[in-house]
């Protein structure tokens, strides 16, 4: 019997070489943080509510809990950005992909690919209204950076700013 041929998914299991911070977990930068935090914070005032996050975060992750929200936020009813910087940036996080968890709230079926239809139902969902069958098409064009009509994890690895993976022997000749 021959081998079946491996999904884009199993391919994309071997651990890639992230940055890492001092404690050995994965690096996060301020400017990332931000980025993040700007999803959340829609009305600029500088504070997040477990009720605020987990409106944001059910978009995504439906079944989300109350109680899971609040291990997010250490146990406080809000969090400011510096305290949630502080939180993070000694994380001890080793065998974690970042994007590649959050490709897979784009990719329920496990297929290796993006679903567009989650595509369209997240925008929807975040009041940035209804996606037409041709901006999709423009969305999978912008973003399919191999060219073969779909968004795998590596073209999903290109659109996000954070978690990039770095080659451990590349040098700087400074």
């Amino acid at each position: 019997m021959g081998e079946r041929a491996k999904r884009p998914t199993e391919l994309k299991d071997l651990a890639l070489p992230l940055p890492r911070n001092e404690k050995g977990g994965i690096l996060i930068t301020e400017d990332e943080l931000k980025v993040a935090w700007e999803f959340f914070d829609t009305n600029g005032k500088g504070k997040l509510t477990m009720s605020e996050i987990k409106k944001r975060l059910q978009t995504f992750y439906k079944d989300i809990t109350t109680r899971e929200v609040k291990f997010l936020l250490n146990n406080q009813p809000e969090i400011t950005f510096d305290e949630l910087f502080a939180l993070l940036k000694d994380n001890q996080l080793t065998n974690f992909d970042p994007v590649k968890e959050a490709f897979k709230v784009y990719d329920p079926n496990n297929t290796g690919f993006v679903d567009m239809d989650i595509v369209k139902i997240f925008f929807k969902e975040l009041g940035y209204g209804d996606i037409s069958d041709e901006d999709a098409k423009i969305i999978l064009e912008t973003a399919d950076g191999d060219k073969d009509q779909r968004i795998g994890l590596d073209d999903f690895r290109m659109m996000v700013p954070f978690g990039q993976p770095h080659d451990p022997s590349a040098s700087s000749t400074d």
